[in-house]
């Protein structure tokens, strides 16, 4: 019940409103005086407090001698408010980014990230933004973090090149498997992750085996094409690696 009445509060209820609309939803149709004694509410503000729900739209009157007071379905109510606030998001996300936009310098910006949950947050959020084309160089252990962006950015014909290291089969893009994962990790203790979306933007992360996790993303056109060109360059070497075989990894084992 505490976390309910915290949840209406963050969705702009006042203590007294979410107190005054979980009563009405489980016993309707009471009069205010009926309201006050079933909520708690003091007598002298549940008018004040009804004609603000009604406002809201999240009450109705059905009555009028005397008022008798009715909720409004908590699916309608919810229904209406994801929907403006979606609608909100759009608005602002199209505002902002004019604005955003003007600022040429913020390219050069290179972000932090710390922890493994903001990363692969990050990651996805760049996946779901891509229109054209992903390069993505990345473990096992992430992939199944970011299956369902990559997933849905594949149906939406974007074209993936995926260096994969690990066992897992994805089933989609194209995926070339890195075949030395027990080898790089000996040598770094960690895994890494690059995604490059569009030659718009990158991030880079580094997981330790420990659990530290820190990555950095940008804008800035020069590292994003160099991590373009990085992803590329390992396909490449994977490429020659199936078809020359021994010899190949002859020399990766000599350095």
């Amino acid at each position: 019940m505490k976390n309910i009445l915290q949840n209406l509060q963050q969705l702009n209820f006042t203590q007294y409103e979410s107190k005054a609309y979980m009563s009405l939803l489980k016993r309707g149709d009471v009069t205010g005086y009926e309201l006050a004694k079933n909520s708690g509410i003091p007598a002298s503000k549940i008018y004040q407090v009804l004609n603000k729900l009604i406002a809201k739209e999240v009450v109705i009157v059905v009555d009028s001698d005397p008022a008798r007071y009715t909720p409004i379905p908590p699916n309608e109510v919810l229904n209406r408010f994801r929907n403006e606030y979606i609608h909100n998001l759009d608005s602002l996300s199209q505002s902002l980014d004019k604005i955003y936009k003007q600022q040429e310098f913020t390219d050069n910006y290179i972000w932090n990230i710390t922890g493994r949950e903001a990363i692969l947050h990050r990651v996805n959020e760049f996946i779901s933004q891509a229109r054209q084309s992903i390069h993505l160089s990345v473990w096992d252990e992430e992939i199944e973090h970011i299956r369902t962006a990559l997933t849905v950015a594949d149906t939406q014909k974007v074209q993936l090149y995926i260096v994969h290291y690990g066992e897992e089969i994805l089933g989609f893009g194209h995926e070339f498997r890195h075949g030395r994962e027990h080898q790089i990790r000996q040598e770094r203790g960690a895994r890494r992750i690059a995604l490059e979306v569009d030659e718009e933007r990158v991030i880079l992360g580094h997981f330790l085996e420990d659990g530290n996790c820190t990555a950095v993303w940008t804008t800035n056109k020069g590292l994003v094409l160099l991590a373009k060109d990085y992803i590329i360059h390992d396909i490449y070497t994977i490429r020659i690696a199936e078809k020359f075989g021994d010899a190949v990894n002859q020399i990766f084992e000599s350095h």
